[in-house]
């Protein structure tokens, strides 16, 4: 919701009834146009993206646009592709769509709004909101049915029951029936992990989390019981079901064991098995060496995937980078190139592959069409930096997507698989979006970290000759990159468009690629040293400084640091170790404290999930912003949401109490009930105005 405090200060100088000099009209216009400047501060983060998208199996697409504090839920059919709107919802109460599923016959969508878990409320609703479902008909006009509180929706084969979670158990209700009447279908059926249909729709096949292990079940619906297709002391995951219906092919991963602490973003070796739901025993296709997995990436389904009744592609990263395989019996045979990367697949026609990746750029993202049988590869003609999100009918003809440039966010693309080119693509001023930015586009660029490494970014340059402020930007993850173009992301589209505001304001921004992202292959994610060991990717974050010091129109005087949550920490890092070289910095949602677990139920719990075990402790806090505290002088704005499930607000907290015990200038900015990602437009709005404020006071800009 934007603010109106500028637009009431010029309501009340409207209403005054004496005389107007020409003096009072000069005023008048000056207090106009500074209102219309400062009303107007955010509108540059009020650019529409599409953020889901979902394809029915009849050439229909259903997907959500979000802009300012509203999610529209929108859907076309092909040929034609006419959008048609069916939902708008805004996001001031905190319950902004959050999911959508298309029908197979694309006649109805499934969406929920609000969150299952986290208990975000950023609205301060007395009553917190809770996850709900509804469905409503892609024929526009009608108002959606509510269903009643739940999440996670998918549709029968045959689309006549949308069958969903609520708390522990499975439910279902009928689609197209004017009341809806939910049933409970499977009692505890809210465990059955990553769900396949039957071919006959009558029964499901899912993974069953046991603790460290994992079986592959079979629920036939209405039986008391679940048949155990694969046990063992291993995990399982990625169930697909064959053309045919006759088999299922899994992946196999390592069981946990209870005296080891693991990091989860560390490659493990990984097995493709098969196995027939007629009976018989489990088929390994193919195994992989100890870092082999590929686990790693936007499109966790895209892992494993049938092309034909036979042949299963998977994804590896058995020679250091994320590659696509196919292998039907005998020796697995790569699909796409060595020392790039697969993002994204999906089967857009019979034995041809969507395929999302870096081959031709690392630093960006195309697309091409790969034949599995033959492995021939036709480019995707586009313009688009950035591509995302791949959703394919089940008709071998359309895949959509998204697409985004330095200039436009990521808006729906639709390509037409016999064409091999762009049928339907959305601009921003398809949503009313037309602002501009004044700063040029950022600049792809390679530097020296402080101990060598060679590492990429973006930079964005302000008009003007300088010597300018300057600014290092570090995303969060740490398995992000960013681009020199908008992010297929919210929350990084959000930090890209701010970068490019700061350009126009007048700040050298670097944006850095540091090591422990992806895109640059498994050596480069899964650095030496990296997080809580010894912070070896701070080493590029040191070197950006320098590099930017070392610029003719930065001032070396005047260089500050901002990111949220991994970049939270690296701004800690940064500040507390080399403050004589950052001279101020914004962290938003950051790790301080690698050493600490958090003690709420449910959290991500970063010290554990990065794999912090009882006897790293020692090793972790020095590794750590609070290891080197001591050193910290330079002013800092904390920000974090009070109810961060993936980064505990005690962290910002406790930093605030041992910085103001040093005399540091710290200044901190809680939302009361917001989520690590800031579900509010209005929490977005807050953090540019705060962010902003406190750059230009602090490196007097």
């Amino acid at each position: 919701m934007r603010s109106t405090p500028f637009v009431q200060q010029e309501g009340l100088f409207m209403r005054v009834s004496f005389p107007v000099s020409r003096f009072a009209i000069a005023c008048a216009a000056l207090i106009a146009a500074s209102s219309a400047s400062a009303a107007d501060d955010t509108a540059f983060l009020a650019f529409p993206m599409a953020t889901d998208i979902s394809a029915a199996r009849t050439g229909a697409f259903a997907w959500t646009v979000q802009q300012g504090d509203k999610t529209q839920l929108l859907a076309a059919r092909g040929p034609g592709f006419k959008r048609t709107a069916l939902f708008e919802q805004s996001d001031v109460d905190g319950t902004p769509i959050t999911g959508i599923q298309i029908s197979p016959d694309g006649n109805h969508v499934a969406f929920t709004t609000g969150f299952s878990s986290g208990g975000y409320n950023p609205a301060g609703l007395l009553t917190p909101p809770k996850a709900t479902l509804w469905i409503v008909s892609t024929a526009g006009g009608a108002a959606p049915v509510k269903i009643g509180e739940g999440g996670g929706a998918h549709f029968s084969p045959d689309g006549k029951r949308l069958v969903y979670r609520s708390g522990a158990d499975l439910w279902a209700v009928s689609v197209g029936a004017g009341e809806a009447k939910p049933e409970m279908l499977v009692r505890g059926g809210a465990a059955f992990g990553q769900p396949v249909w039957t071919a006959d729709g009558k029964g499901m096949i899912f993974v069953q989390d046991r603790g460290g292990w994992s079986f592959l079940g079979r629920h036939t619906l209405g039986s008391d019981r679940v048949e155990w297709l694969v046990t063992g002391a291993d995990r399982l995951s990625h169930p697909v079901l064959s053309p045919d219906g006759k088999t299922i092919a899994y992946l196999r991963w390592p069981g946990r064991e209870h005296t080891v602490t693991y990091d989860n973003l560390e490659n493990q070796p990984v097995s493709v098995e098969t196995v027939a739901l007629a009976g018989g025993k489990p088929t390994t296709l193919w195994s992989s060496g100890p870092r082999g997995g590929s686990y790693i990436s936007d499109d966790n389904e895209g892992l494993l995937r049938w092309s034909d009744d036979k042949t299963v592609v998977f994804r590896s990263e058995e020679n250091g980078w994320a590659r696509l395989y196919a292998v039907s019996g005998g020796k697995a045979r790569a699909l796409t190139g060595e020392k790039c990367e697969v993002a994204e697949s999906e089967l857009a026609a019979p034995d041809t592959l969507l395929v999302i990746h870096n081959c031709r750029d690392l630093d960006t993202r195309q697309a091409s069409l790969i034949n599995v049988s033959t492995g021939k590869e036709r480019a995707v003609e586009t313009k688009d930096v950035v591509l995302a999100g791949a959703s394919a009918t089940g008709d071998g003809r359309y895949v959509a997507m998204t697409g985004a440039d330095a200039d436009a966010s990521a808006m729906l693309r639709i390509l037409d698989t016999a064409t091999g080119k762009i049928t339907y693509a959305e601009t921003p001023a398809d949503y009313g979006y037309r602002r501009s930015f004044t700063a040029p586009p950022p600049q792809q660029v390679r530097l020296a970290a402080a101990d060598g490494q060679s590492v990429p970014g973006q930079l964005f340059l302000p008009r003007g000759k300088g010597p300018h402020p300057a600014l290092v930007y570090v995303h969060g993850g740490p398995t992000r990159q960013m681009f020199p173009a908008f992010h297929f992301s919210g929350y990084y589209a959000n930090d890209y468009a701010m970068n490019r505001r700061l350009a126009e304001m007048g700040y050298v921004v670097l944006a850095l690629n540091y090591r422990s992202g992806v895109g640059y292959g498994r050596d480069f994610r899964e650095a030496p040293g990296r997080a809580w060991r010894t912070a070896s990717e701070y080493q590029d974050v040191l070197g950006a400084g320098r590099w930017l010091a070392a610029r003719d129109d930065v001032d070396p005087k005047r260089i500050g640091i901002w990111g949220g949550s991994y970049g939270g920490l690296l701004t800690g890092h940064a500040l507390a170790r080399n403050s004589d070289l950052f001279a101020a910095g914004v962290a938003i949602h950051g790790v301080f404290d690698w050493s600490w677990p958090s003690p709420v139920p449910g959290h991500l719990n970063p010290s554990k999930f990065f794999g912090v075990g009882e006897a790293d402790k020692a090793t972790a806090f020095a590794a750590s912003p609070l290891g080197a505290v001591e050193g910290w002088r330079s002013p800092v704005l904390l920000v974090h949401g009070d109810q961060d499930m993936n980064v505990d607000v005690r962290e910002t907290v406790d930093l605030t109490q041992k910085l103001r015990r040093q005399g540091v200038d710290v200044r901190t900015v809680l939302l009361p009930g917001e989520s690590h990602s800031l579900i509010r437009y209005s929490s977005w709005q807050q953090l540019w105005r705060d962010q902003a404020a406190f750059f230009t006071e602090t490196l007097g800009k």
